[in-house]
Parts: structure tokens; C-alpha cells; sequence
């Protein structure tokens, strides 16, 4: 016997045995379920036959009540019973279809009148179905009795003609028939409310309760053919499945033979041991091109390699390049994934700083391009240096003038952000004088003086342009404000708004200057000026009783000068009269 047929043998009886198991479960199940609403049938039907026959004795006890009752039985006294009373009962027999008779008996048992013509004057020995006292209407006293002899042809011919269910009227403790205590009967039964002594059995035959079953086993015999089938056909494929693998192997050892093609292969698509023995053949074959492929292999590596080093480098260059035209914190956020560079803005409070140097144009209209290009980028590289070392975004340089806000794509806080762009202003500031010696000492005997514009407020931030040409920047009325008030600004100078003011007022030290109409603005503006340490050597304050004073040395004309001795004369002068 082969492989495939003993591997088809065993998963057909692998496959069958629950299946059959399954199908003789769920088979007893419903023929539990099957019979147990059989009998519930069968008790409805019962139940409604035997309210028919309590109805029937009902109304016969309701017939003999009435007829006990007539005057006419008032005759029993004198027996002298006349043709009435025998109509009425051969009526009512009649009319009843009674098989049985009404029977009239006297005091004494004897029988006076009834249907039954043999019967009369004879002391009554049969059964009494339902018999009813019959009393005098003169003075109420027992002076006989009314019965009847009923037979169970009467309730029997109630019972439902059905081929299916038998009706039997049994009394109570009779035993039931023989042929109906075999297994072969299902059986329910009821007794009967009137008369106390009879119970009505039904029965119906098994063959036709379960013919349902009957039906559904040959369906499960039917489905178990097609299982067979079924499983037969599957366990084939299954059995190919297994040896299949093995003409494969044996299929391509010999073409690689024939044809010494060593990159033929076996097909492994399974885990088993085929599948090993077949993985074992390919690791076979593929030692034999070793050689070669390491050889091909290596110096693609190596090729690979040097064109991933190429591109790395070529794209560190670039990154160093591109780094040179965006602020540093827009760079690394962009390269590290933070943002996106795509066409989208956001609401923030940002703190903005303008600088420019004062009459660039006048200061540098005789000096060489080359000193020119010098002077202005070790500037713009010295003041950069600065912004970065307290966290701010350089925005925009706008040939002498420098751009910087604070608080995106990082911020500390709005508060914060204001304090370093102040903190940073003043570095500048201090710089920029440092610079001046510098460049006196190389031959630039005309310095650079710069004046500064700060303001806090909401500006719109993101990338705008177009989505082939796009910019990193700020746009918005408080921009605008910013460089109207560095525009305000006088030379060595910071000034501040309010907003930027109200924040940074613990930390520096600000006086009021006039209010001024920045252009483009219809209302004054109440601008503050940092006191730097330069400025704290060139101011005079007073604060003491009955006086506020700050004088700014440098800015002093000779009037002003004249009209402060005038006061100090004056206030002499009061002194000396008082």
C-alpha cells in the first residue's frame, strides 16, 4: 500500500469519527426536543376533548335536574304515573341520541316509569350514571328518584376522528390495554371532572410522531455520503500535498544534472521534514555558487558603499549650506522632523527686535566695497552670535538691519522671551561699543552706532510663499510697530513699547520718553528707553523731597544748561530771604 493511500485512509476516519459523533448527538437532541413538543400536542388535544365530554355530562345532570323538578313527578305518590311523564323521557332520550334509558323509581326502588318498556315495575339493579332525588312540591319530602343508564358509547362517538391519535375512555384505576403499554405508543392522559370515575387516554404511534426524524436521518445519511465524498476528495488532495514535494525534489535534481544550471530551485513551501529536506538541497546547490556570489556580492557592497559615503557627504554639505540661510532653531526643527515644511502659520505673542545702524549710508558712502563687505559681516556675525546665545530666531537681514523675534519655534513664556530679547539688546549695545575701538585701531576712524526697536505683541508665524519657493517669517501689525519704534529711536539706544515695558520693568531700569506718532499710526505711543551702563554715567538723577530729576548729560543744549542755573539762583535766592 502506498503513502498516499494510507494518508488518505487515515484522514477519512480522522475526519468522519467526530463528524458521525456530532450528527448522532444533535440526532438524540432533537428527538428529545421532538417528542417533548409531541406530548404537548397531544395535551392540548386531549384537553380539549375532554372539556367537550364534561360539557356533554353537564348538560345530561342539568337535563335530569330540570326534569326532577316538574310537577308531574308529583304522580310517584299515587303510581299512577300517566302517558306525560314516559314522552318527556322518550323526548329527552330522543333528542339527547342517549344510548341507555331514563329510569323512574318510587320510594322503594321499584321502577314506576321508563324508556326501557321491560323495565317497569321491577326493582332497578343497573348502574346509576347520574341520578337525581325527586321531592313532593306539597311538602317537600323525598318520594322518589330519576336516573339514567348511561353508556360510554355516548362520550366515546365525542371522541375526534383522526387517523393519527386514539381516544380510549378508561376508568379510573383499569389498566390500559396491552397493545398500548409497548414502547411503540406515545401516551397521555386526563381524567374527566364530571362523573369522578373515568380518565380519557390518547395515543399515537412513534413510526408517525418521529416520521420528521425519519425524514431528517435519511437528510443525514444523505449529507454523511456527500461528507464522505467531501473528506475522500480532500484527504487526495491533501495526500499531493504531502508527496508532490518529493517529485519535485527528485524533478529538479535531475534537470540540474542534465542541464548543469545551478540556479534552479526547489519551491519550499512548508516546515516539515520535506520542507527541510528540501531547504537542505537548495543550501546544496547555493554552496556551489558561493564563490562567485561573494566575489559579485563584495564588490557591489563595495560600489554601494561608496556611493552611500558620496551622497552622505554631498548631502552633509548641502545641510552645512542650507543651515547658513535659516536661523538655527528653524533648521534643526525642520531636520528633525518638528515641522513640516509646508504653507501653514499660527497665532502666537512674540516678542520682535529691529536694529539698524544710524546713517549707514553717510558713514560707509567713501569706504571700499571690500572694507565695506568686511565691516558690515563681522557686524551682522558678531550681533548673530549674540541672538543665538540667548535663544532668538533670526529672522531676515535687510542690508544693515536685523530682524529677530522671540518666542517660536521655542518659547518660555512670553515674560521670559521679553527679558532675553532685552537681556540681548543690551549685549549688542555693549558689542557694538567694543567694536568701535576695534575698528578705530584698524583705520575705520567713522563708527558704527546703532538704535534698537523692541515690542511684544500677536503676529501670524509660519512658512509663506508658494510651495515651490517659501519663507520662514512673521508678518503682522505688531512687526510693524516694532520697526516704527527702532525707527524712533535715537542713536545707542534701546527702545521699548508699553506691552514689552510692562514685562521687563523688574529686571531694567526704563524712563518715559516723549510720546511719539510712529508713521502709519494715528494715536501717540508712550514709548520707554533702557538705561544702559553707558547711559548711567551720562545721567543725573534726584529723587528726594519736594523733587523728581533726570538729567541725560550729552543731550543738554546751552539753553537747557541756562535756564537749570536760573532755577538753582532762584531757589538761592528764596533761601536767603527766608
Amino acid at each position: 500500500m502506498s503513502i498516499k493511500t494510507k494518508t488518505i485512509i487515515i484522514l477519512i476516519i480522522l475526519s468522519l469519527t467526530p463528524y458521525i459523533i456530532t450528527m448522532g448527538i444533535l440526532g438524540n437532541a432533537y428527538r428529545s426536543d421532538l417528542e417533548a413538543r409531541v406530548r404537548e400536542d397531544m395535551q392540548i388535544q386531549l384537553g380539549i376533548t375532554v372539556d367537550r365530554l364534561d360539557q356533554t355530562l353537564r348538560s345530561l345532570e342539568n337535563d335530569l335536574r330540570f326534569l326532577s323538578s316538574l310537577d308531574v313527578m308529583n304522580d310517584i305518590i299515587t303510581e299512577d304515573l300517566d302517558q306525560r311523564i314516559f314522552n318527556l323521557l322518550l323526548l329527552k332520550k330522543q333528542d339527547l341520541d342517549l344510548v341507555g334509558d331514563f329510569f323512574v323509581l318510587d320510594s322503594n326502588e321499584y321502577v314506576i316509569a321508563s324508556t326501557d318498556i321491560a323495565a317497569l315495575g321491577e326493582i332497578y339493579t343497573g348502574e346509576r350514571f347520574v341520578q337525581f332525588a325527586v321531592f313532593s312540591t306539597f311538602d317537600e319530602r323525598r318520594i322518589g328518584t330519576l336516573l339514567v343508564d348511561y353508556s360510554q358509547e355516548n362520550l366515546t362517538r365525542l371522541f375526534p376522528q383522526t387517523e393519527t391519535l386514539n381516544y380510549l375512555l378508561l376508568p379510573l384505576q383499569a389498566a390500559l390495554p396491552q397493545n398500548l403499554q409497548r414502547e411503540e405508543y406515545i401516551l397521555v392522559e386526563k381524567p374527566l371532572e364530571q362523573g369522578g370515575q373515568w380518565r380519557v387516554v390518547l395515543a399515537q404511534d412513534t413510526d408517525y410522531a418521529f416520521s420528521v426524524l425519519n425524514d431528517l436521518t435519511r437528510v443525514f445519511f444523505i449529507a454523511l455520503m456527500i461528507g464522505v465524498f467531501a473528506i475522500a476528495t480532500v484527504a487526495y488532495l491533501i495526500a499531493n500535498y504531502i508527496v508532490n514535494p518529493i517529485l519535485a525534489l527528485s524533478t529538479t535534481a535531475e534537470s540540474i544534472t542534465r542541464t548543469q544550471d545551478y540556479s534552479q530551485r526547489v519551491v519550499v513551501n512548508r516546515a516539515d521534514e520535506i520542507g527541510q529536506l528540501s531547504i537542505a538541497f537548495n543550501h546544496m546547490i547555493t554552496g556551489m555558487q558561493d564563490m562567485i556570489a561573494r566575489v559579485r556580492e563584495e564588490g557591489e557592497n563595495r560600489l554601494k558603499l561608496a556611493q552611500e559615503k558620496d551622497r552622505a557627504e554631498m548631502l552633509q554639505s548641502l545641510s552645512n549650506k542650507l543651515s547658513k540661510y535659516l536661523s538655527p532653531q528653524i533648521y534643526e526643527s525642520i531636520f528633525s522632523g518638528e515641522k513640516d515644511v509646508t504653507l501653514s502659520s499660527s497665532r502666537k505673542k512674540l516678542t520682535i527686535f529691529f536694529s539698524d545702524i544710524v546713517d549707514f549710508t553717510g558713514t560707509t558712502d567713501k569706504m571700499e566695497s571690500e572694507d565695506l563687505t568686511q565691516l558690515l559681516n563681522q557686524y551682522l556675525d558678531e550681533m548673530t552670535s549674540i541672538a543665538l546665545e540667548y535663544g532668538a530666531t533670526v529672522d531676515k537681514y535687510i542690508g544693515d538691519a536685523i530682524m529677530i523675534f522671540f518666542g517660536d519655534p521655542h518659547s518660555k513664556g512670553v515674560a521670559e522671551d521679553a527679558l532675553n530679547c532685552l537681556r540681548m539688546a543690551v549685549a549688542m549695545q555693549k558689542r557694538v561699543k567694543e567694536l568701535h575701538d576695534e575698528w578705530q585701531a584698524a583705520g575705520f576712524t567713522k563708527p558704527f552706532r546703532i538704535r534698537i526697536g523692541i515690542h511684544t505683541g500677536f503676529c501670524t508665524v509660519g512658512n509663506f510663499g508658494t510651495e515651490n519657493r517659501m519663507e520662514y517669517t512673521i508678518i503682522g501689525s505688531s512687526v510693524n510697530l516694532a520697526s516704527r519704534i527702532e525707527s524712533s529711536a535715537r542713536p545707542d539706544t534701546i527702545y521699548l513699547s508699553e506691552d514689552t515695558y510692562l514685562l521687563v520693568k523688574k529686571e531694567f531700569q526704563c524712563i518715559p520718553v516723549e510720546s511719539v506718532v510712529p508713521k502709519g499710526l494715528s494715536e501717540p505711543l508712550q514709548l520707554y528707553r533702557v538705561i544702559t551702563e553707558q547711559d548711567e554715567q551720562n545721567l543725573i538723577q534726584l529723587d528726594a523731597q519736594g523733587v523728581s530729576l533726570m538729567l541725560e548729560k550729552s543731550t543738554l543744549t546751552a539753553q537747557t544748561r541756562k535756564q537749570l542755573q536760573d532755577i538753582v539762583q532762584q531757589l538761592d535766592s528764596d533761601t536767603d530771604v527766608s
